[in-house]
């Protein structure tokens, strides 16, 4: 058992790092994710399910189809293959707290890659195979 005070380890993470990990198991990761004022996620997806929790601030969480603006005490789930993006137009930071399960191959396979992203410029995916900025990336139609 390893019990961990989240919040100062938000205070201790790398200027310009957004997630600093907290647990890695076999079948589950969690996590912080840091979004400075201004900050903005590029629209992606995972192939695992995610649920974040907002521990401290506000933002905005958008979908394709849909925006919500969260702040603290709220909670966020997020199905495998659904494209979002975070961002914080606010003046103070917003915290959030992340777990998902590993994903499965299927999952793997069904999304292409671990990672998606939508490129701006041509609107298809960009696929990674092992996570956003651990590779290239590759354009992908949409299936």
């Amino acid at each position: 058992m390893k019990v961990l005070n989240v919040l100062e380890m938000a205070k201790e993470r790398k200027i310009g790092q957004r997630r600093l990990d907290l647990f890695r198991r076999e079948n589950l990761e969690t996590w912080i994710l840091w979004f400075p004022p201004g900050d903005v996620q590029i629209m992606h997806n995972h192939p695992s399910d995610r649920t974040y929790y907002v521990l401290t601030g506000k933002g905005i969480i958008k979908g394709r189809n849909e925006t919500h603006e969260v702040s603290q005490g709220q909670i966020i789930s997020i199905p495998a293959h659904e494209f979002y993006e975070g961002s914080n137009p606010n003046d103070e930071p917003m915290i959030l707290l992340g777990n998902s399960h590993k994903a499965t191959e299927e999952d793997v396979t069904k999304a292409g890659g671990q990672r998606n992203e939508i490129d701006k410029k041509t609107g298809k995916r960009i696929v990674y195979q092992h996570g956003g900025g651990q590779d290239m990336g590759v354009l992908a139609d949409w299936n």
